[in-house]
C-alpha cells in the first residue's frame, strides 16, 4: 500500500473518533527488522489522528511497561480504549491487517456493541481469564474475519485477552504451533482451530479453555436449556443469523459515514 493510500485509509477510518485511544508501541534494537517501520506507522497514525495518545517503549529497557501490557515479543502495537481493555498486535501490519488495526482503534474510541445480545449474555458467564492468539497473514481475507471476532471479544470482556500475530514475522512461533494454514486460532495455549471460525465456535472454544463448561451439567451456555453441546443447535442458528444482520448493519453505517464525509468535503 502506498504512503498516500495509507494516509487516506487512516484519515477515513479514524476521522470520526469519539474518545481518545492509547496506542502503545514496543520495539527492540536487537535484531528487530520490522520495528522501525512499525514505529513510523504509529507516528503517522498519531499525526493524522489527534485523539491518539502515542507511547513508544523498548521491550527490554522498559520492562515495567512490558510486564504491564503482557508483551512477549517485538514489534508490538497495543490498542487501549477508555475501558482499559487492550488488544495486542504483533508484527508489521499491512494491507488487510492495517485496516484491522485501524478498525480496532475506531471501535475502542466508541461504545458500539460488537456482538448480538445472545453472545453478550453468554460472555457474562466467564469467570476466568482466557488468552486468544490468532495467527494471520497480511493478505488473508479469512484471517481478517476471524481476527475481527477475536478483537471484538477482547473489547467486550475484561477476561478475554487477544493477540493478533502476523505469523511470518515470528518463525519460531510458527514452528511451535505447527502453523501450515491461516488463520490458526489458539485458546489458552492448548486448544486450537485452523481456518474459519463462527461466533458460536468462538464461544464454545472460549468456555472449553476457561473450564466452566464441565461445571454446567450439559446445558446451553446461551439459553440454559439441556444440551449435549456447549451451545444448542437453536442458539447456534440464532447467533449466526444475528451475526450476519449485525455485520450488514455495520457495513451500512460505514458506507453512510463515508458518504457524509465525502459530502462535507464537497
Amino acid at each position: 500500500m502506498s504512503s498516500e493510500n495509507t494516509k487516506k485509509l487512516i484519515h477515513n477510518t479514524l476521522g470520526q473518533m469519539k474518545k481518545p485511544v492509547r496506542l502503545v508501541v514496543f520495539s527492540s534494537d536487537r535484531g528487530c527488522v520490522q520495528c522501525p517501520a512499525v514505529i513510523a506507522l504509529a507516528k503517522e497514525i498519531k499525526t493524522l489522528s489527534p485523539k491518539i495518545a502515542l507511547e513508544v517503549y523498548d521491550i527490554i529497557m522498559d520492562r515495567d511497561r512490558t510486564d504491564i501490557y503482557g508483551i512477549q515479543a517485538a514489534p508490538a502495537l497495543v490498542v487501549q480504549g477508555g475501558t482499559g481493555r487492550v488488544v495486542r498486535f504483533y508484527g508489521m501490519l499491512e494491507n488487510i491487517f492495517l485496516d484491522a488495526l485501524l478498525d480496532c482503534i475506531a471501535a475502542a474510541s466508541t461504545d458500539r456493541a460488537w456482538f448480538s445480545a445472545p453472545i453478550l449474555g453468554a460472555l457474562k458467564l466467564l469467570e476466568k481469564d482466557v488468552h486468544i492468539q490468532v495467527f494471520v497473514d497480511n493478505d488473508c481475507g479469512q484471517c481478517r474475519l476471524v481476527a475481527g471476532t477475536a478483537i471484538g471479544l477482547a473489547l467486550e470482556n475484561d477476561l478475554i485477552h487477544t493477540d493478533i500475530i502476523v505469523a511470518r514475522d515470528f518463525p519460531e512461533l510458527m514452528r511451535k504451533h505447527d502453523i501450515t494454514i491461516f488463520p490458526k486460532t489458539v485458546f489458552g495455549g492448548n486448544l486450537h482451530m485452523d481456518g474459519h471460525m463462527s461466533e458460536s465456535e468462538f464461544l464454545e472454544m472460549i468456555f472449553e479453555a476457561e473450564g466452566l463448561r464441565s461445571a454446567r451439567e450439559k446445558r446451553c451456555l446461551v439459553c440454559g436449556s439441556p444440551s449435549p453441546d456447549a451451545i444448542c443447535s437453536s442458539c447456534k442458528a440464532k447467533i449466526q443469523a444475528e451475526a450476519v444482520s449485525h455485520k450488514l448493519a455495520e457495513e451500512k453505517t460505514k458506507h453512510s459515514d463515508a458518504a457524509v464525509r465525502k459530502h462535507e468535503k464537497a
